[in-house]
């Protein structure tokens, strides 16, 4: 038995043109002219921001409350302190920003990781 002879491929031949282009179309959506009305806008007068569905306590001296423990195996956890309301809409915002795992414990949210400085900047537009 002999060994089988590969065939080539022609590289050297024209490229064909592409028989169906799926983001031909997106090219005119973005060129068209904006429409007067905004398609999300929402209907009603009221332009006030709504009130977040938690509020984060300070402390005596005017910071926020965040400690770090040390969880077995010498994880460490970031714990957000004074949270009332809504927190679970908060650990949602707080993960997403700090791109970690997180819970809700007793009223406080626990975040993996040392994220003290990312919650300084954070938390003051938040709370």
């Amino acid at each position: 038995m002999g060994k089988k002879k590969s065939q080539r491929i022609d590289t050297r031949a024209e490229p064909e043109a592409l028989s169906h282009n799926p983001f031909a179309a997106l090219g005119a959506t973005r060129d068209a002219a904006p429409s007067s009305e905004a398609p999300c806008a929402p209907s009603g007068g009221d332009d006030s921001p709504t009130p977040a569905p938690f509020t984060i306590g300070r402390t005596r001296k005017g910071g926020f409350a965040l400690s770090i423990e040390r969880r077995a195996g010498g994880k460490v956890v970031t714990v957000v302190g004074n949270v009332s309301g809504d927190a679970g809409a908060l650990l949602k915002t707080l993960k997403k920003a700090c791109g970690t795992g997180g819970a809700v414990r007793e009223g406080a949210i626990e975040l993996q990781g040392d994220q003290r400085e990312r919650l300084e900047a954070l938390l003051p537009g938040l709370g």
